[in-house]
């Protein structure tokens, strides 16, 4: 698998009420195409693949969202993780129709189109550990967050 940069510079801590799944996307895209990572492109394919493709799991606790595009919006694969103090209403993976409050947000810029699979399962195994989520939405310092999230994440 190709390497994802990943560091405390590429997480962002939402703490304002208010905010939807289109700001989220578009402040979480901004810091990747602020870094180089994506295209200028990525945010709009983000927004139009998530009105098809929702990316919220629903796991009955601390949900997360996991919005990505395809790889032509992409310069270099990198992961962008939004730590959302106040939950934000988001479309569920599973059944767009229904929705759920979503606390952490995984961004995956990713530059090979295999990489997807690897990734969601690193994602999932960060999920199933719900103490660690919680810690991480406790959690307001972006070092002490990407501490806490680079073993799970580490690709």
């Amino acid at each position: 698998m190709a390497q994802l940069h990943f560091d405390e510079h590429l997480i962002k801590v939402f703490d304002g009420e208010g905010l939807d799944t289109y700001a989220i996307e578009e402040a979480l895209a901004g810091i990747l195409h602020e870094g180089g990572y994506v295209k200028e492109s990525y945010a709009s394919a983000l927004h139009e693949r998530e009105k098809v493709f929702p990316t919220a799991l629903d796991v009955g606790g601390i949900n997360v969202a996991i919005p990505h595009c395809d790889t032509e919006h992409v310069n270099r694969g990198a992961l962008c993780v939004g730590v959302l103090k106040h939950p934000v209403t988001w479309r569920r993976m599973d059944d767009g129709s229904k929705t759920c409050e979503v606390s952490l947000v995984v961004m995956l810029a990713l530059d090979e189109a295999h990489a997807h699979l690897e990734m969601l399962q690193k994602v999932i195994g960060l999920i199933q550990d719900q103490e660690l989520v919680a810690a991480i939405i406790a959690c307001d310092d972006q070092k002490k967050i990407y501490d806490l999230l680079k073993d799970k994440l580490a690709v």
